[in-house]
């Protein structure tokens, strides 16, 4: 990456500053209007983005550019997304295609990519997927920048790769769920923190963050607006993707819950803007939740499944309800299908879902008094 060496200067007759900077034999002149120290900070940062860039010829490897796209998503994207792909390109892209140029790269280079990873390495189906999730978006980040023409769309995953059956929590567990409300913390046995977390998540269906992200004032009688998400690492995200901001209708059983949770919250004496906080009021986080979920399975002889599992749970006890009520309430989408737009869940679907919903527990956990 090139060095800026010069600084912004202000030219009075043009009234903006203006820094020319050159690297490879290609010069560029980058200017701000803006006046004062900030207009000389915007137009020197222009100077930096350009410098960045790394430049491209028949010779340029194509680990070169995934170098560049590693800092480029160091620097934009969230630490569980750049920790994923750095992970992907460092264990799986650059050992089979760092050292291809550019200019020779074939969808066949990155066909083997994915081949190698599960000949080699054993990968699942899902890891072989975010490899080549990984893939597409450095492409499509090359392709912009001018740095490929390539569209790899044809890139499969081996027939082979393994696919983990997913876990849930099975009738007993969720009549035990229902029925107890006790852990083992530190050899005494207590009313678990999270047992109302607990149950929301089953009977909602929210993602872990998404749950850890709930706030009081995203509640408004019983419908439920989704506008955030604490990924592992603790910050904060918009979802998953633009489904999971979303907007659903708590079924009764998930009201129940939700009073018995401010009823703990006002008994411990905490305010706290979270519905679902720590014993303290503060962000309760994801990996302590899952211990604490954990324990709790343990303690009540269930079956340990992950938190997200929990969502599976929900999905699996709702197989009557039409897909379109399932996906909308969910966050899923096929290709953004009308069915799931917010106007159509105005029209009484946010109700039909619900009712489904509660019908499904009641039939696996009855009329269980809490």
């Amino acid at each position: 990456m090139a060095e800026r060496k010069n600084e912004a200067a202000w030219v009075e007759s043009r009234q903006r500053w203006q820094i020319n900077v050159q690297v490879d034999g290609k010069r560029r002149t980058f200017t701000s209007s803006t006046p004062g120290k900030k207009g000389k900070a915007e137009a020197e940062r222009k100077a930096e983005t350009w410098l960045r860039e790394p430049t491209v010829n028949d010779q340029t490897r194509a680990g070169k550019l995934l170098d560049a796209y590693t800092a480029h998503l160091k620097a934009t994207a969230s630490t569980t997304h750049y920790s994923q792909y750095e992970g992907s390109i460092r264990r799986y892209i650059s050992p089979v295609i760092g050292l291809k140029r550019m200019s020779r790269l074939t969808e066949g280079d990155l066909q083997d990519v994915i081949d190698l990873a599960y000949a080699k390495r054993d990968l699942s189906d899902k890891t072989l997927r975010d490899v080549r999730g990984c893939i597409l978006a450095w492409l499509k980040w090359c392709r912009r920048h001018g740095y490929s023409k390539l569209h790899p769309e044809g890139l499969t995953i081996p027939a082979g790769a393994r696919k983990p059956e997913k876990k849930i929590v099975h009738p007993a567990g969720l009549t035990t769920l229902f029925s107890s409300e006790d852990t083992i913390y530190r050899g005494k046995e207590v009313t678990d923190w999270y047992i109302h977390a607990y149950r929301f998540a089953v009977l909602t269906g929210v993602r872990p963050g998404e749950l850890c992200g709930l706030q009081q004032g995203d509640i408004k009688g019983s419908k439920v607006t989704l506008r955030r998400s604490f990924n592992v690492h603790g910050e904060t995200t918009q979802g998953k993707n633009n489904n999971a901001r979303r907007t659903f209708q708590l079924p009764a059983r998930a009201v129940t819950e939700l009073e018995a949770q401010r009823a703990q919250l006002r008994r411990a004496g905490i305010i706290s803007p979270y519905l679902f906080p720590d014993d303290e009021g503060g962000q309760t986080k994801e990996p302590n939740l899952y211990h604490a979920w954990l324990r709790y399975c343990k303690a009540n002889q269930i079956p340990p499944v992950s938190l997200y599992e929990l969502r599976h749970t929900f999905v699996s006890v709702n197989k009557e309800m039409p897909s379109g009520l399932k996906k909308m309430a969910v966050g899923h989408s096929k290709d953004m299908d009308t069915e799931g737009t917010y106007g159509h869940q105005m029209a009484g679907d946010l109700e039909r879902a619900a009712a489904y919903s509660e019908a499904a527990f009641d039939a696996i956990i009855g009329k269980c008094v809490l």
